[in-house]
Parts: structure tokens; C-alpha cells; sequence
């Protein structure tokens, strides 16, 4: 299960290391800026499909997005 928070702020520092924007992810994604800021806030999370292809945008690994690292 993800901790939505944890997976939150790991996203937003990755985004920002990255100088991706949530606009920016949301067209990589084909999907929307209101879906990623759901993400970035923890209001929601993304599928495992697409949790993926966030970890290959911003190369990083699902265990660090996800904050299994820690």
C-alpha cells in the first residue's frame, strides 16, 4: 500500500530535482494537471502502470518514489 503523504512529498522533490512541472508531468502522463496535483497534495495516488512511468520520467526507483529507501 502506498503512504500517500510519504509518496507526495517524494514526488514533489523529484519533480523539482527533475525541473518538471506538474503541467509538464501531466502531458508526459496524458493526463491532467489536477491528477498530478491530487499526487503531489496526497489526496490520491497513481495506479502501478502509471507509477512506473513516473519513476522512468523522473529516473528514479519505485522504492525511492515510493519511500522504501528510508
Amino acid at each position: 500500500m502506498i503512504h500517500h503523504q510519504k509518496f507526495a512529498d517524494n514526488l514533489k522533490t523529484e519533480m523539482a530535482n527533475s525541473h518538471i512541472s506538474q503541467e509538464q508531468l501531466a502531458k508526459m502522463l496524458n493526463t491532467t494537471q489536477a491528477t498530478v496535483s491530487r499526487w503531489t497534495s496526497g489526496k490520491n495516488q497513481p495506479d502501478f502502470e502509471t507509477l512506473f512511468a513516473i519513476c522512468d520520467i523522473l529516473d528514479v526507483s519505485p522504492n525511492n518514489l515510493l519511500g522504501w529507501d528510508d
